[in-house]
């Protein structure tokens, strides 16, 4: 249950995409190919940044929602043979990690706290009861807000390995 936690909240996917191309024109390749920001897009599009030294890239869906828990594409260009070889993970925003870890931190916390505080003299009050699974239910929305948005970008990844693929190979 632990490692499913863990890898819910922190796993990636690593991968490689290999090219016939030196890593000046696979940079520039991927770059034609994705775009910088996504204003008035009218189709699904790869956007973030393209550089020799660091690539991130996201799907960007017009007329929905951002999806701020979706996978997104994090790796660098390396020369191998003369070829370019774009290296890198798919994984959530290290952000969106922190911020869901202080969530759910919290939530672990607040069961304690409360528990104490509600075993104490000042809170002792048949009403106060409850107050410690408050926190349980928390932690359980935020790992099931989680896995739902997720499971929502379930098609992101082979969706933007096929961009990068297409652009690499063209």
């Amino acid at each position: 249950m632990m490692r499913w936690l863990l890898d819910l909240l922190y796993g990636s996917v690593p991968v490689e995409f290999e090219s016939r191309f030196a890593v000046e024109e696979a940079t520039r390749k991927l770059s034609n190919a994705t775009r910088r920001f996504a204003f008035f897009a009218t189709s699904s599009a790869g956007v973030g940044y393209v550089s020799k030294d660091s690539v991130s890239l996201r799907r960007v869906r017009p007329f929905l929602l951002a999806n701020s828990f979706a996978p997104c594409f994090f790796g660098e260009f390396r020369e191998h043979s003369g070829h370019a070889v774009l290296t890198g993970v798919f994984t959530m925003h290290w952000a969106i990690k922190a911020g869901v870890t202080l969530w759910l931190g919290f939530c672990f916390l607040w069961p304690i706290l409360v528990t104490w505080l509600v075993l104490g003299r000042e809170w002792r009050e048949p009403r106060n009861w409850w107050l410690p699974f408050f926190g349980l239910a928390m932690f359980g929305g935020g790992v099931m807000l989680v896995w739902f948005s997720k499971w929502l970008s379930r098609n992101d990844i082979p969706w933007l390995s096929r961009v990068i693929e297409d652009a690499l190979s063209a």
